[in-house]
């Protein structure tokens, strides 16, 4: 088993790379977020899985500890949630739940433990910068072809590929400054990326790249030098973010930059109601609404306080964000360290190598996340090439031979068979929370809402669809069960609250249809749908 596993386990995380910014279904509804979030799981399971029967697996060295009291952290805020089925399989289209925040440390983990040699590391570079270059020809032939929205490069969202470019372009910039033979594909790939970032104007993106560009000189320079050019770069960034917010850029794309200094605020006012262990995984849309003071953005219902580090206290309180902030402490302290160190015993110098460049890529996902949100397709990638880094820091560390717990593990009788249950029981985990949702959503995308509630029963969106299928086919009650069962399962969509208090009103339940108006507006305070079916009916429900 091992001798078969291992050749593969090496290209897997490539496999990964490539995948993600790729991979899209467009026959499902949701045909861009939730493959990508398949691929995430799917990796870090079948890679875990691929790891418990590869020989002579590395250590995660001092990321171990810190990357096990995440997983704790996330755990806690899943126990203490304000809805377990909403934190279990995430918001639709969103779905950042407890599976896929522990994907994200497995992402991190895998590389370490599958990739063994140089050649490997960059073929998961390669992979990455080749998908997100194939992603920005399709946001450039978007764009020729004059769609009818922002150039997405079929992500499902302008963003998300500003944000895959602001990971890739360092990564090919990097590979391009070596000046070999590849480096005509190198400027090939960062040109198009580059015609991809302006057809998707994403501000985001384009001040993550300059900060992941600039972090890259950083990497490269030595002692004195390091730190003046590091000043340097900060101040650049600085100035580009001020020419954003004091700009027409300010009010591109009809996403006024300056609401998110408005949701800040409001974000900490969230966070110190739910201190510790905050609200639970991506349970913030339900919760944010009563914390807003303004209507910042109006028609937009805010599930989300548009900054990584508030998103992540609103839903794992301070022990999530100080348990992930100590594993991103030691990883960039890791590839900081060793980052002038040649990447293979006998490789001739590069100027920036694999650390370097994985270092200032994270750098660029940093800047990007401090004003956007976690989103699988973009945060899946961050995991996975920081795992990356740390395999090179790892190889240099020379910690390639298995631990001693490792060797008498493997001595110990059943422990062959016991690796296999391991992986095959990582596998069915595979299937049951990144195959399934897929076909759910088939089913769904075929107007099978029946089956799709049947294959995905925690997903809220699936049974507010088949609730009204039932209604339209005149089952009433039957439809009204469906919905209030869409509603129980956490969905923080204000419009299933206002239909669900209209189907009570035509039962003759008066009380009932107002609480759920009342519920409406207290996900989104300035829903006005809600507030008109209010005043019509009596104003707010009595206890």
């Amino acid at each position: 088993m091992r001798s078969v596993s291992t050749p593969l386990a090496g290209w897997f995380p490539a496999l990964v790379a490539l995948a993600i910014p790729t991979f899209f279904l467009p026959n499902l509804v949701d045909a861009f977020i939730l493959p990508r979030a398949s691929v995430v799981i799917a990796g870090a399971c079948l890679g875990a899985g691929l790891a418990a029967l590869v020989h002579g697996r590395p250590s995660l060295g001092a990321l171990r500890w810190p990357l096990l009291a995440a997983a704790a952290a996330a755990l806690l805020a899943f126990a203490f949630s304000s809805s377990w089925p909403l934190s279990l399989v995430g918001g639709y289209t969103r779905y950042e739940s407890l599976p896929m925040r522990l994907a994200y440390l497995g992402l991190l983990a895998v590389p370490v433990w599958l990739l063994r040699s140089e050649l490997s590391r960059s073929a998961v570079i390669v992979a990455f910068v080749i998908g997100t270059a194939l992603a920005s020809l399709e946001a450039i032939a978007q764009w020729w072809i004059h769609v009818p929205f922002r150039p997405d490069g079929n992500l499902g969202n302008a963003n998300l590929l500003g944000a895959l470019i602001a990971l890739a372009m360092p990564l090919s910039v990097a590979r391009l400054l070596r000046f070999d033979w590849a480096s005509p594909l190198w400027l090939l790939c960062s040109a198009v990326m580059v015609g991809g970032l302006i057809v998707s104007t994403s501000r985001g993106g384009a001040l993550a790249t300059l900060a992941g560009c600039l972090a890259l000189a950083v990497f490269a320079a030595r002692g004195r030098a390091a730190a003046l050019i590091g000043v340097a770069a900060t101040a650049v960034v600085g100035l580009a973010l001020l020419a954003i917010l004091f700009s027409p850029l300010r009010n591109l794309n009809g996403d006024p930059g300056p609401t998110r200094l408005h949701l800040y605020p409001d974000a900490v006012r969230m966070i110190s109601a739910s201190p510790l262990v905050g609200w639970g995984e991506d349970a913030t849309g339900l919760v944010f609404g009563r914390f807003l003071t303004g209507d910042w953005s109006p028609g937009v219902t805010f599930d989300r306080a548009h900054s990584g580090p508030l998103d992540l206290a609103a839903t794992q309180g301070l022990v999530g964000l100080v348990a992930l902030g100590i594993v991103l402490v030691v990883l960039l302290r890791g590839l900081w360290r060793y980052r002038h160190a040649p990447p293979a015993h006998g490789s001739r110098p590069v100027r920036v190598g694999t650390i370097g460049a994985v270092g200032a890529a994270c750098i660029a996902y940093t800047v990007w996340v401090a004003f956007n949100f976690d989103w699988a397709p973009a945060t899946g990638p961050f995991w996975l090439l920081a795992g990356t880094g740390w395999s090179a820091v790892r190889s240099i560390q020379g910690e390639e031979l298995p631990s001693a717990n490792e060797l008498v593990e493997r001595a110990r009788p059943g422990g062959g068979l016991l690796r296999v249950v391991e992986a095959l029981a990582l596998a069915l985990v595979a299937v049951g929370l990144a195959a399934l949702p897929i076909l759910a959503e088939a089913w769904y995308s075929e107007g099978r809402s029946d089956l799709a509630v049947q294959v995905d029963p925690l997903q809220s969106q699936y049974h507010r669809a088949f609730g009204e299928r039932l209604i339209g086919q005149g089952s009433q009650q039957q439809g009204l069960s469906e919905l209030r069962l869409a509603a129980r399962l956490g969905s923080t969509d204000p419009s299933l609250y206002v239909e669900l208090g209209d189907e009570e009103l035509r039962t003759g339940d008066v009380a009932q249809a107002r609480a759920d108006y009342q519920m409406a507006l207290t996900i989104d305070p300035y829903w006005l749908p809600a507030k008109q079916r209010l005043a019509a009916n009596g104003g707010l429900a009595t206890a």
